[in-house]
């Protein structure tokens, strides 16, 4: 086990979990219930990290604690844990993507601070992207695809990283098509991280704006979604994201 190599192509590792986390998630599921020295040194880390890491898969329902002594862990069935998991994370996105924007559609109020606008392309949200970026003075945090983008979007990250601005993506994908993209922009300042998902994109401007649209898979250059003028809720949005950073893997 200390010799396993996982890769981001890992299916659990697409679905969210650290290469870490897999790791213990498989030794336990081959080996049975371990305490966390047994796991530590099955998968050579340091045993303070090893409850961490068990109380993060246990959090999201992949292990659980034996009523032992010592403490031993226990997978949850695979069949039970991965599917219950993938459930989940497809229903937050849904419910939170649709509770967004039912907010917005039913506010009467369109004052500046809760003004928002349509968008219904890609186009139209690459030009939304850099109308704001070009006022970001602190962040610009993003969830996407990792896709190809316009010259016009490089030049203005370039430009808000000159400004002093951070700039945080969220990958959805990293594999062979995309991962020497993700790395260009690495070395161009951002700050770049891989979490599995896909179907929305998500974009906020020193938490007072924001864009959020949802794609057709069949035909990517169609784009659904909102650009919100609410600090509310861009603050909201800013938080979603760094919970979502969070559980996201390092690209390096």
């Amino acid at each position: 086990m200390k010799n396993m190599k996982l890769s981001y192509s890992h299916p659990l590792v697409k679905l969210g979990l650290t290469k870490d986390e897999v790791a213990c998630y498989t030794l336990l599921n081959n080996k049975g219930s371990l305490t966390a020295i047994e796991i530590a040194k099955g998968i050579n880390i340091v045993a303070n990290s090893v409850y961490r890491l068990l109380d993060r898969l246990s959090e999201k329902g992949f292990v659980t604690e034996l009523d032992t002594s010592p403490k031993t862990f226990q997978v949850i069935p695979p069949t039970v844990a991965i599917e219950a998991y993938a459930k989940l994370q497809t229903k937050q996105v849904t419910e939170f993507t649709l509770q967004g924007i039912k907010l917005l559609s039913s506010s009467e109020d369109s004052t500046p601070s809760t003004k928002i606008e349509v968008i219904t392309s890609r186009k139209q949200m690459f030009s939304s992207y850099v109308d704001l970026a070009k006022n970001a003075k602190e962040e610009i945090l993003i969830i996407s695809i990792g896709e190809p983008v316009p010259d016009d979007i490089k030049l203005v990250n370039r430009d808000a990283l000159e400004r002093g601005a951070n700039i945080k993506f969220i990958a959805h994908k990293y594999d062979k098509e995309n991962q020497d993209l993700l790395k260009i922009w690495l070395r161009s300042g951002l700050e770049v991280k891989h979490y599995k998902d896909r179907g929305y994109h998500l974009m906020v401007f020193d938490g007072k704006h924001s864009v959020l649209s949802v794609s057709n898979p069949e035909r990517p250059a169609e784009r659904n979604g909102i650009i919100i003028y609410s600090e509310d809720l861009s603050h909201a949005l800013r938080i979603y994201f760094y919970n979502i950073w969070e559980k996201s893997i390092d690209i390096k």
